[in-house]
């Protein structure tokens, strides 16, 4: 059987009181698992011939998966369980290479499939996956939390047994990289953990370099706080012990939190194979050149390697309308969680329908169940909240014995876990994985007497990534919701939440450490004087229900100090649960529009949405009236941004200007911000801080531009204007050698695109690689949408009229090149569109093009 064979469309013949055995008859059969002789049982109650039946070990009963033209498996089993083991099951049927590379990352087992330069990352992985009691980890997110991950793990082995049988099934990395999928158990979909976005790890050790050089005079420009807050320098912390290299410190952090890079000189111990890829035999090529790569592109993985400082920006968006503000007699949702793009993507969308269980939308292929979406009678979004769930500590270690280190008033021992590390074309490596009483050692320095270490929240029971969706999302009303959300763990979130009785809701969650005497903004000395007592219980953060103005809102920004929300905000800043969280601007854009709201609809909606005028733009525009200059290029240029109206649209040279001068959209290839380069030379008198800093935070540019009085020293305005001068003749200047003199054929879309590379990209010639990259492609500006990051899930649904929901994901459902749901979203995506998200069983089966059917063996 060929991959075409395997993807091909439905023929839509329908059979009636035909079985198992008769669609044998018509359909392609594999059998995963041992082979049962006795006869198949009956097929569901369903239409169709298939296009595949697959007999398989672990069904109670049978299952079927319709896929429809997006690219969405609609699954239908009989038994509540067996969804979730035919969703793993698809799931491996188009993300297989993808997934499995996630667990080898996550669980320290690249080495055993790719060779040596990979054991390090194995041995950093190792350190930071989940070590505690199984049994507590499972409890932590509900009574059948392991059955579920046991049903999904069953589902994806499944699915590698009929591909052992029908390598045609297999997908083609493997055979290019010549080693095959390894089976799940039920604790690897949560033992991995270094996948979450939890901080604020980085920035304490920037925040911290940047202080011992130049201490906080100029903090409040490089990284302001929320609430005003103003930190200090932990009593006992000696920042004199940092290694002189910051990226020494963060190695193995940023080893165990980095996507997996598939490299020609890391790949020695590799016998690349010939796979045929649309009937092209696939071939090792030379390693592209820089010109093919876009600025800040993710790995095949679904997470690129990060900078060792500066978490990716945020630009995700959510909000819930009341019926009062509708057109129809329900509420309306909209939720478009942002993170890095690549191929394929990192999320994937799902129906799952049993005995118990009706609910669709978007997770991550790895995980069971959905994270954001709806089920009969409650929909929910997220963005990320702002918790601080990580912290360094300093520590004294023994000069007899450096695998002790002072605690309290003694010394005490290291944790030390030998561990042997599989490697390809080699010798298994040993190494000594330490860990202090606070978590993994990240760094040690023997002739310094000093070594860190890393706590952090998500190395308690209950806080795998994601995984506790699979509690929320069979909520039937805000009572259970609210229940399940009080289990979260991580990361942190903002859940918007509406249902079919009109209630809207927000509720954050995620575990929250008590710091009783610190603030976690800087490292810590580790002798116990600096201890969490424990996390906070989650009706410690707020919540809010019915609100008298008929919406709720999140934008990544930090909810509890501002005077948006009504409540006790200094009691949320005294909880010190987290003080970076800075983003307004998309907030305010939402809000205004909101305000503005009146009969409301799906599709009215979906144009808030795609709004795209930029709130910095129209701050920081405005001030520039009084500016003169001498320089007519300069004059035109600010008579070309007073002229404009602020939409950040391809074809407008304004944004492209806006852009190419500020950054502070961060389409690919812009630069980093002539504007705020110059405001901060102006500021900061110290060059070489000048220099560290490089651009003020992304909130202070509009704020350094308005009021520079709060900002410069001596004739303030005179500074101020000198630098927008300064920085516009720049970014004339890049634009004149980028797309020529003539500011009217300026467009921002030269820069707004998008391209996705494979992992595997820069291994292959030139023809596969068109075949397995995508774009580029300019795309639509969604709000606030930086570099690679954009909205991995759109959603817009009225509930109880599910039918009427849209939704879109990029590229693709499927990460097989052969499918056409490998990159069929990728321009929709890019336009700003979006398709149905089929929910009633009619419309399932209207909209179904490819029908496959799972039987036990």
């Amino acid at each position: 059987m060929t991959k075409s064979d395997h993807f091909r469309p439905s023929r839509r013949h329908f059979l009636t009181g035909t079985g198992a055995l008769a669609a044998a008859a018509v359909a392609p059969s594999v059998t995963a698992g041992s082979a049962s002789a006795a006869p198949a049982p009956a097929a569901p109650a369903t239409e169709g011939t298939p296009d595949r039946v697959y007999r398989v070990d672990g069904l109670s009963g049978s299952a079927e998966i319709r896929v429809d033209g997006a690219g969405v498996p609609h699954i239908a089993a009989e038994e509540h369980y067996d969804a979730f083991f035919a969703q793993g099951f698809n799931a491996a049927r188009d993300r297989l290479f993808q997934i499995d590379l996630w667990r080898k990352r996550g669980l320290g087992r690249l080495a055993a499939s790719f060779g040596p330069a990979f054991v390090d990352q194995d041995a950093a992985n190792r350190r930071f996956m989940y070590r505690g009691s199984m049994s507590e980890e499972w409890l932590a997110y509900g009574s059948d939390a392991r059955r579920i991950a046991q049903s999904y793990a069953a589902g994806i082995n499944a699915y590698i047994a009929a591909a052992e049988q029908d390598t045609s099934l297999l997908p083609w990395e493997f055979e290019f990289l010549d080693y095959r999928p390894e089976n799940w158990e039920p604790e690897d979909v949560v033992r991995v953990r270094s996948h979450a976005i939890a901080g604020n790890l980085t920035s304490e050790v920037e925040r911290a370099y940047f202080v011992r050089d130049f201490g906080f005079q100029y903090e409040d420009i490089r990284s302001p706080l929320a609430a005003g807050w103003q930190t200090a320098l932990p009593e006992g912390l000696n920042l004199d012990l940092l290694p002189d290299d910051p990226e020494d410190l963060l190695l193995v952090y940023r080893l165990a939190t980095a996507g997996v890079e598939l490299r020609e000189e890391d790949l020695e111990a590799v016998e690349f194979g010939s796979p045929t890829l649309r009937g092209h035999t696939v071939q090792r090529g030379e390693a592209a050149s820089n010109a093919h790569s876009a600025p800040g592109q993710g790995t095949g993985d679904g997470a690129g390697t990060q900078s060792p400082f500066r978490r990716p920006a945020e630009g995700s968006n959510t909000w819930a309308v009341a019926p009062q503000h509708t057109a129809t007699d329900g509420p309306l949702i909209a939720s478009d969680p942002h993170r890095g793009q690549g191929v394929p993507s990192l999320r994937y969308i799902a129906h799952l329908s049993a005995p118990g269980m009706n609910v669709i939308g978007a997770g991550e292929p790895g995980l069971p169940g959905v994270s954001l979406g709806h089920n009969e009678n409650i929909a929910f979004g997220l963005t990320i909240f702002d918790i601080d769930q990580e912290d360094l500590y300093v520590y004294e270690t023994n000069p007899e014995n450096p695998t002790e280190y002072r605690y309290q008033d003694r010394w005490e021992p290291m944790e030390t876990e030998e561990v042997e590390i599989e490697v390809r074309g080699g010798d298994p490596v040993v190494v000594a994985l330490k860990f202090t009483r606070h978590g993994p050692v990240i760094y040690e320095d023997e002739e310094r007497n000093v070594a860190f270490a890393v706590r952090t929240a998500w190395s308690a029971p209950g806080t795998g990534a994601y995984f506790g969706s699979v509690e929320y999302m069979r909520a039937q009303n805000w009572d259970e919701f609210l229940a399940a959300m009080n289990r979260w763990g991580a990361p942190g979130e903002n859940q918007q939440y509406a249902d079919v009785e009109g209630n809207i809701g927000w509720k954050p969650g995620g575990k929250t450490p008590v710091r009783e005497n610190w603030d976690g903004l800087l490292p810590v000395p580790g002798d116990g004087r600096y201890e969490w007592d424990g996390f906070y219980s989650m009706d410690k953060l707020p919540v809010n229900v019915n609100p008298d103005r008929g919406w709720l809102q999140t934008n990544n920004e930090m909810r509890l100090f501002d005077d948006f929300e009504n409540g006790p905000q200094d009691e949320y800043v005294q909880r010190k649960i987290g003080f970076e969280a800075l983003q307004t601007a998309r907030a305010t854009r939402t809000r205004e529009l909101l305000a503005e709201v009146q009969d409301a609809t799906v599709q009215s909606m979906n144009e808030l949405w795609r709004d795209r005028l930029s709130v910095p733009a129209r701050s920081i525009i405005a001030e520039l009236g009084s500016i003169a200059t001498d320089d007519q290029e300069v004059q035109q240029a600010i008579a070309l941004l007073r002229d404009w109206d602020y939409q950040m649209s391809n074809d407008s040279a304004a944004a492209a200007l806006f852009d190419v001068w500020t950054a502070l959209h961060g389409a690919p290839g812009v630069g980093e911000g002539f504007l705020g380069q110059a405001l901060v030379s102006a500021a900061v008198d110290d060059p070489q801080a000048a220099e560290r800093i490089g651009v003020p935070h992304e909130t202070l540019v509009p704020e350094m531009v308005a009021n520079p009085e709060d900002w410069f020293t001596g004739d303030v305005v005179a500074k101020r204007d000198q630098a927008v001068v300064t920085s516009l003749r720049h970014a004339v200047d890049k634009l004149t050698e980028d797309q020529g003199d003539d500011p009217s054929q300026w467009r921002y879309g030269a820069y707004n695109q998008q391209e996705l590379r494979h992992a595997l990209s820069d291994l292959v010639d030139f023809r596969t690689r068109r075949q397995i990259d995508i774009g580029p492609e300019e795309r639509f500006v969604v709000n606030n949408t930086i570099a690679d990051e954009g909205a991995s899930w759109r959603y817009i649904a009225e509930p109880g009229n599910w039918d009427q929901a849209i939704a879109m994901n990029n590229p693709g459902q499927s990460g097989d090149p052969e499918s056409p749901y490998y990159g069929n979203l990728f321009t929709p995506w890019a336009a700003g569109e979006t398709f149905p998200l089929h929910f009633s069983e009619d419309a399932v089966r209207e909209n179904t093009e490819l029908l496959i059917w799972l039987r036990p063996s």
